[in-house]
Parts: structure tokens; sequence; C-alpha cells
């Protein structure tokens, strides 16, 4: 738990308590930011914060290593496709055809879900929660927005139809943006997810892959 501490005109410290550093660093700008040009001589424009600076983590998942693993990912099917035809029987090629479909489908939602999942720990470490209004909605999806730390309006899109919405973002990453819900359901949930995918990813593997399984 980070404190942010505000002296005003009475002199007294005003102690706010931010979830985490990030938090406390975006209010403290944001107020700063907001505060005269010249300072109040008695000090009522004075804000003190304490900044932990949080080492520089590269994201898990970007756009470049997900290209660069479906198409190594592309190009290792079809040599196993030729192996197949080549070692075996061309007739196996329709099996391992028809099992890439679970396979895929179970590779891509257990690929969503740990992603999610991960994403809700970053948000939960370094995210600044704030309050999204609605503007309209498209598709069944409302859109919302909201003004950052920094002053900049963002974009917001969820199946959740509310009017009001609370939402945390990530001051590092922009396309970094979920809807405010404990991590302790989120667990559970992705849990719950990883089950159903890794069963078409087994179903997948055993239909493609049998005849060279021992």
């Amino acid at each position: 738990m980070r404190t942010v501490e505000i002296v005003l005109t009475d002199d007294v410290t005003h102690e706010l308590r931010a979830d985490n550093t990030t938090s406390a660093t975006v209010f403290a700008a944001a107020v700063t930011a907001g505060l005269p040009v010249e300072r109040d001589p008695r000090g009522s424009g004075l804000v003190r914060t304490k900044k932990l600076r949080a080492p520089e983590v590269p994201p898990l998942f970007t756009d470049r290593r997900v290209r660069s693993a479906v198409l190594c990912g592309a190009v290792a099917y079809c040599g196993y496709l030729v192996h197949l035809a080549v070692a075996h029987s061309a007739v196996l090629i329709i099996g391992a055809v028809l099992g890439l479909f679970p396979l895929v489908l179970g590779s891509v939602g257990t690929f969503i879900s740990v992603k999610h999942l991960c994403d809700k720990v970053v948000l939960r470490r370094r995210g600044v929660t704030v309050e999204a209004l609605s503007t309209h909605q498209l598709h069944g999806r409302s859109e919302y927005r909201f003004t950052d730390g920094e002053g900049n309006k963002r974009t917001f899109r969820s199946a959740l139809n509310a009017g009001r919405l609370e939402v945390t973002y990530d001051p590092r990453n922009p396309k970094r943006i979920a809807v405010s819900t404990s991590l302790l359901l989120a667990v559970p949930v992705t849990v719950l997810k990883l089950a159903i995918t890794l069963s078409l990813v087994a179903v997948g593997a055993v239909a493609a892959f049998s005849p060279v399984i021992p």
C-alpha cells in the first residue's frame, strides 16, 4: 500500500492511500498539473509524494512474437503433413487436418485465457482505476470513454451495458484496459476456461498426431 502526502494551507499533512506506486504517481502528477503556475507562498500548492521506481518488465506477449509463433507453427505442421504422406500414408492427412481445428481452437482459447489473466495481474500491480462513461452501443457492445491521468481521452469497449463503469488501465501500455474485477474472481474463471480449452487441445492432438504417437 503506497501513500501520497499532500500539504495544503492548514499545514496538516493529508495522506491518501493507493493500491500501487503507479496510481500514487499518476494522482500526484494530476494534482500538480491542476495547481496554479505560481505557487501560493503559504504552501497551498505543495505536493509531496515518494516515488518508488518499479523495474521495467518487457511484455510477455507482443504482436511480433505472436506472428513469429504462428508462422513457425504453420511451417512445422506443413512439414508434419508431408512426413505423414511420405513415411506412412496419404490417407492419414485427413485425420491430421480434421484434428487441426480443435487443436487450433483450443490453443487460441488457452492463449487468450492466459493473456487475460496476465493482464489482470499486471493491472493489479500497476493499473490505475477510473470511472468511464458509456457513449453509445455498437454491435451489442458499449463504448466507454474516460480521461487518464495525463488528460488524454481514451475509449474502451465492453459487453457490459451500463451507464458508468469502473475500468483499470495500464499507463505503460495503452492497449491494456479491463473492467475492474477482483483477481480472486478472475483466477477460478480462468481455470474453468483453461479446463475447456485444454480439453480441445487434447482431442485435437490425439486426432492429429495419433499416427506418430507410440
